[in-house]
């Protein structure tokens, strides 16, 4: 297994980068009732700076910490069940010295560099308070921390808007949606204005201050649970979570028709040669037209797995692709050469 240390590291262990899973496992949609009822009585977090290159001030995101994930699987019982019948469970993911289990888990649950990248470009973009994402449709592919979904809706919640917006995070495996994804999604708001109303009906011990920079406990009630769902309706927002491979989801896609998304991300997702097609055409399936905002982020290069930017463009812009209907360019938008280089690319289809 090659050692990357690319990990934005959540308890100091060493990271290995994760690797695109080839399998095909099912298309499955959770629902939001169903995350609000997986959340456990509380909830530890720790803070996420991310700096920022606009001129603005740096964002900090509070963040579920690893080990209070470990803590829920032991407290209900499910230290040994199985992600995917047969497989590992979601506890030796968490336990496991390598961030990946071949065809079984993906690397979801820790947060990577070019995420946090992808933040620092999505507030460059002009009218950072969000107002270009409201009343959008928006797809993070291979969301794990979902940290750039994480930071738009934190946007959303700390305006008045309730223009219709539609999210949509995906992951390989549920177990990384449940207990890392929509914590996080939780504590955004929280710590967001949106939150106020209900922080001024409880008693001051029943809550932690709303300082993301601090690390803290949410105590996860039903009145929080309700104060949350009442305030994603009133901000016009529709969350939708699914997991299983790219294959599945690109299927659904072209089962479901219609309308689709005007703003698709994805981050360290490119390092893997075998795997390029198939992201490029869920990427291509998932925009809604010409106009849509795709952005790829990753490293330059994956060192040791042949994966990369340049294997990245040649996929995409090949006769293939072309073939499938799915050829395209890509422009890059945001670059860090420092150390290993870093880049987030605009994808255009032909």
């Amino acid at each position: 297994m090659f050692k990357f240390d690319f990990g934005i590291e959540d308890d100091n262990t060493e990271a290995t980068q994760p690797e695109t899973i080839l399998q095909s496992e099912p298309f499955v949609e959770l629902s939001l009732s169903q995350l609000i009822e997986s959340l456990p009585p509380l909830i530890s977090y720790s803070p996420l700076p991310i700096r920022l290159s606009s001129g603005r001030k740096n964002i900090t995101l509070a963040r579920r910490d690893l080990f209070d994930a470990r803590f829920q699987l032991i407290s209900e019982g499910r230290g040994d069940e199985p992600e995917i019948p047969g497989s590992t469970s979601a506890l030796g993911f968490l336990d496991a010295p390598s961030d990946l289990v071949p065809g079984v888990y993906e690397g979801g649950l820790k947060t990577w560099e070019c995420s946090l990248d992808l933040v620092d470009y999505l507030d460059g973009l002009e009218d950072s308070n969000a107002a270009y994402v409201s009343g959008k449709r928006i797809l993070e592919v291979g969301c794990g921390t979902a940290i750039p979904s994480v930071y738009l809706l934190y946007r959303i919640f700390c305006g008045d808007s309730n223009a219709a917006t539609h999210v949509h995070l995906q992951d390989y495996n549920a177990s990384v949606l449940e207990l890392i994804t929509f914590p996080n999604i939780i504590l955004a708001w929280y710590m967001s204005p949106s939150s106020a109303e209900y922080r001024a009906s409880i008693a001051d011990t029943e809550g932690p201050p709303t300082d993301p920079t601090v690390s803290g406990e949410l105590p996860i009630t039903p009145s929080l649970k309700s104060a949350f769902t009442a305030s994603v309706a009133k901000h016009g927002i529709s969350l939708a979570f699914s997991s299983g491979s790219w294959e599945s989801l690109k299927t659904h896609l072209e089962s479901r028709g219609g309308a689709l998304y005007d703003i698709v991300l994805t981050s360290e997702t490119i390092y893997r040669i075998e795997a390029l097609p198939i992201l490029i055409e869920l990427l291509h399936r998932a925009c809604a037209d010409s106009d849509s905002l795709c952005l790829v982020a990753a490293k330059v290069l994956y060192f040791g797995v042949g994966g990369g930017f340049s294997e990245f463009l040649a996929a995409l812009e090949s006769k293939a692709m072309a073939d499938r209907g799915c050829s395209g360019t890509a422009e890059s938008v945001w670059e860090r050469k420092v150390g290993v280089g870093r880049k987030i690319m605009r994808v255009s289809w032909v």
